[in-house]
């Protein structure tokens, strides 16, 4: 188990609820945000280092907002048809990754990368 509080959004009520059963095995805490008005309030309680996003709930222009507003926590975005374009549109408005809504793992990876900088950034 990660040792971290995430938040997960998307729009897709069946998909997060099995997303979030895979996922909440792998953390401290998860709060799942159904609406873009749910997120912030939700990173903003939980104190999340790390949220999962779906480019379908909330678009560029929120993305960047929600990343200068939580400088500390790490978005990864996901989207259905995740390619190039957006993995290099997500990364620009802040966010740290962007992968396949089913890409589990790529998701795993992005949290213990960010784990592994915000460990190394305290210690230095």
């Amino acid at each position: 188990m990660r040792p971290i509080n995430v938040v997960l959004a998307h729009h897709d009520a069946v998909a997060v609820d099995r997303l979030a059963a895979s996922l909440g095995k792998q953390f401290r805490n998860l709060a799942v945000a159904k609406s873009a008005g749910e997120i912030a309030p939700a990173v903003a309680r939980l104190r999340a280092p790390f949220a999962v996003v779906d480019l379908e709930l909330v678009g560029f222009s929120e993305l960047k907002a929600l990343c200068s507003k939580f400088p500390s926590t790490a978005f990864v975005c996901i989207h259905r048809l995740a390619d190039d374009r957006m993995w290099s549109d997500a990364l620009a408005m802040g966010a740290v990754d962007c992968c396949h809504a089913s890409d589990l793992q790529g998701i795993l990876l992005a949290s213990e990368r960010y784990v592994v900088l915000t460990r190394s950034r305290s210690a230095a």
